[in-house]
């Protein structure tokens, strides 16, 4: 990024934008500001090259978006129309809320950002180039303020100039100082704006106007002057400038789970998503701002181009302050492509590996969080089940299941009652929930079991406020009615390979009921296990489009049904214990399914082809008398002695410790394989990791047994709880999900992240719909499990 050195010799820059003609919905005048570096109130600002319009917004150009989209006129139109006389003047009686759409309006129609200036573009533009150690002298002749300090707020008729009236500044901008206040952005950190209920826009956190107007003195028209007016008010002397992308920039922002922690020496590690769309050529700069606000480009923190994906802060950072940090893509000629979204962090001067927290409000009882995007700004937030000690064979314990929804910053959204323990047979494991964008709109929703009354509904929540969108009756239980394990559960698939559908299931062991809906809850379709496949149901629904086809097929245990609800294959082995898709064998074209079943007539693992439920290998009873119920197990990559993916299970049980590790291709390669281990992603080599001690060990599988690696401690949180792994934020690995005490003695969940960059880059498995799915229902929707996803790695070029 190249900065204009002087202050006061930025030569200005006309743009080459076209003269829009007046049926063209942009506005006309813009000049184009030359990127540019300088002090304000103290803080040191560096700011991109931006095109601002050499006027405010007149009712004129307004009126082309009120008869676009029936957006509400301004208050003192008459029926749409504009006051005789008054096309050419400024725009007013509009709130911060009616400019963001009508900049939004502009961005959809013309294929170009259009937006709110920040504060110090604003700020700059306003001095012509000048600096703002200028002595500014208004003219009473070409600004428009109260001088003498008579003139009257509702007399606005009288004093309101003309949007392009008076003198123009060094940059050839129009009423930067005078005749109305206009809005600005600060693009304050959501994580530090206090006194907020819910932040459902940005526009809700900036109060930001400048340039004083015809009802204000002269102390207002100091170019940096700012002061604060609420988002939602319309005054008869505020109006709207725009700025919008230049032409060949890129303002548009690829998200990236950009993410920000601190190593033991005090330093910021910051690391981020490579994308589907990145080359192997790809590199990318480091910005940084310092403070709570994303008020301009930021400073470039890196020398060279960063190749990787995670990059150490060492310059200077002060412990206690808070900074934003994004990265921007540069390409094989060192143009820089779109930024990130911004990221916040409070520098320590001490180890802190924790990404994000969330801290319910409860009492007792157990916590099960599921990740979402809920405010569509691309930052996962989270929604924790709360079982209120609704656990299973528990007594009533007199307080529902709930639901309790946060914000990317861990801010607390909405909580609700779901069900009562009557509702669920007693546990809250029957109160399923998944995340999604059901509508597009890319904000996730929450759907959800819900009771109302009486009566269990399968529901659409909306993920900002709880508030019920769309609902369902939940299909009635046809049998199993005194059971109380889990056996109602949840999970979304896109069964026309377009649209998202909602899955339920009801019954598990006996008699299940698969039923299909669609994105408003219409039923699509019911399957009833009630013949051959009886009591196949698994604790989740996994979905897989299993014939290549674009859409998903629905494998519900050891049955699978095609997109239209009708039975594709199924095994006959009953309940299994766990199910998963992968491509197993790398020989072998397709997917595959792996089960770890539990029924003991049928207790065993079965590996099994997804496309025609081919049986390709077992090792069950009938090979092995031990077995009598298959419970836990995972499959990964964990050694690269052996082709694809191992396996592990056990076999008897809930309390049998002892599990069996298998090749993907049905080979028995080890009897006693080391319990209390998961795999994870941590260090960027060929095979995973292993997790044991609730994240307080790391180790390799040598074909043998686990090698501890020495000094690694992933997860050194004191006294927290391992719940799952997964790639939440940051590069392509893995975070641990564990539950731990606030120093309140509270409980909270945290994410907790590597404090170290590395040199590997690999493609975000978050960029795989099939990842993200397992997301939105993995121990939400039914039980968890551990999801292995294959790194797919760029070719790059190492230092």
């Amino acid at each position: 990024m190249k900065y204009s050195i002087s202050l006061l010799f930025i030569a200005l820059v006309i743009s080459g934008c076209r003269q829009v003609d007046n049926e063209s919905p942009e506005p006309s005048g813009f000049v184009q500001i030359p990127a540019a570096q300088f002090v304000l109130h103290g803080r040191s600002v560096f700011l991109d090259a931006y095109e601002i319009c050499d006027h405010t917004v007149t009712n004129a150009e307004y009126k082309r978006f009120i008869d676009a989209t029936v957006f509400k006129a301004p208050l003192h139109w008459v029926n749409n129309r504009i006051p005789a006389g008054k096309e050419d003047y400024p725009v007013i009686f509009v709130n911060r809320y009616d400019a963001e759409e009508y900049a939004n309006w502009l961005t959809r129609t013309s294929g170009r950002i259009y937006r709110l200036p920040t504060s110090f573009e604003f700020a700059w533009a306003s001095t012509g180039g000048a600096g703002f150690d200028v002595m500014f002298t208004p003219d009473t002749a070409k600004v428009n303020y109260n001088s003498d300090h008579k003139r009257v707020f509702d007399q606005w008729q009288k004093f309101l100039k003309p949007a392009s009236w008076g003198m123009k500044n060094g940059f050839g901008l129009y009423n930067t100082s005078g005749n109305v206040w206009q809005f600005a952005d600060d693009n304050p950190d959501p994580q530090n704006l206090m006194w907020r209920y819910r932040i459902e826009a940005h526009a809700s956190g900036s109060k930001t106007v400048m340039g004083g107007s015809w009802y204000t003195g002269r102390d207002y028209l100091k170019p940096g002057s700012d002061f604060g007016i609420n988002a939602g008010i319309r005054y008869p002397d505020l109006g709207i400038r725009l700025v919008r992308e230049p032409e060949g920039d890129c303002w548009s922002i690829v998200p990236r789970q950009v993410c920000g922690v601190t190593n033991e020496k005090g330093q910021v590690v910051v690391s981020w998503a490579e994308l589907k769309k990145d080359s192997a050529v790809s590199s990318f700069n480091v910005y940084r701002i310092d403070g709570d606000k994303r008020d301009q480009s930021g400073i470039r923190i890196n020398k060279e181009p960063v190749l990787f994906t995670s990059f150490t802060d060492t310059t200077k950072i002060t412990p206690g302050k808070r900074y934003q940090y994004r990265v921007r893509e540069i390409d094989p000629v060192g143009k820089e492509g779109h930024p990130s979204e911004w990221t916040g962090i409070v520098a320590a001067d001490e180890l802190n590996p924790v990404v994000v927290s969330f801290k319910p409000l409860f009492e007792k009882g157990g916590m099960t969080p599921v990740f979402g995007d809920l405010e569509g700004w691309s930052r996962k937030g989270c929604v924790i089940r709360l079982d209120n000690g609704n656990v299973e064979m528990s007594q009533d314990p007199g307080l529902p299941v709930q639901l309790e929804a946060f914000s990317s910053t861990g801010r607390s959204l909405w909580r609700k009652d779901i069900a009562w323990h009557e509702n669920i047979f007693g546990s809250a494991s029957n109160a399923p929930f998944c995340l999604w964008d059901m509508d597009n709109d890319g904000k996730d929703e929450v759907i959800a079991l819900l009771q109302v009354g009486e009566q269990n509904f399968a529901t659409i929540l909306d993920g900002m406020s709880g508030r019920v969108l769309y609902k369902a009756p939940w299909t009635q239980m046809a049998t199993d009615l005194s059971l109380s394990s889990t056996r109602i559960q949840m999970s979304i698939a896109y069964l026309d390979g377009k649209n998202p559908a909602v899955i339920t299931q009801t019954g598990i062991y006996e008699n299940e009921i698969i039923t299909a809906y669609d994105n408003k809850m219409n039923k699509l379709w019911d399957y009833n296990s009630f013949m051959e496949t009886n009591g196949s149901g698994g604790h989740k629904i996994e979905v897989a489009d299993v014939d290549g086809d674009g859409r998903q097929e629905i494998i519900y245990g050891t049955t699978c049904l095609n997109p239209d609800g009708v039975m594709r294959w199924s095994i006959y082995r009953q309940h299994p214990d766990l199910i998963s898709i992968h491509d197993y064998i790398p020989e072998r074209k397709g997917l595959e399914v792996f089960y770890i079943v539990e029924s003991s007539v049928n207790a065993g693992v079965y590996m099994v082809d997804a496309n025609t439920g081919e049986l390709i290998w077992k090792n069950n009873r009938e090979d092995d008398p031990v077995w009598s119920h298959g419970h836990v197990g995972w499959t990964a990559d964990i050694w690269s002695g052996s082709e694809g993916m191992e396996a592990v299970s056990n076999r008897a049980g809930h309390d049998d410790k002892t599990l069996l590790l298998f090749s993907s291709g049905g080979k028995r390669l080890m009897d006693s394989f080391p319990p209390g281990f998961i795999p994870m992603e941590w260090d960027g080599d060929e095979t995973r990791e292993l997790v044991g001690d609730n994240g307080r060990i790391l180790g390799n599988f040598n074909g043998s047994e686990i090698v501890p690696e020495k000094g690694i401690i992933p997860n050194p949180v004191p006294g927290s709880k391992l719940i799952f792994t997964a790639d939440l934020y940051g590069d392509f690995r893995s975070e641990m999900v564990v539950s731990g005490k606030d120093t309140d003695g509270k409980d909270m969940i945290m994410v907790v992240t590597s404090t170290e960059p590395i040199n590997s880059s690999f493609i975000a498995p978050s960029e795989e719909i099939d990842y993200r799915l397992w997301l939105s229902r993995n121990k939400g929707g039914g039980y968890g499990q551990v999801y292995e996803y294959v790194l797919m790695k760029l070719q790059k070029k190492t230092k």
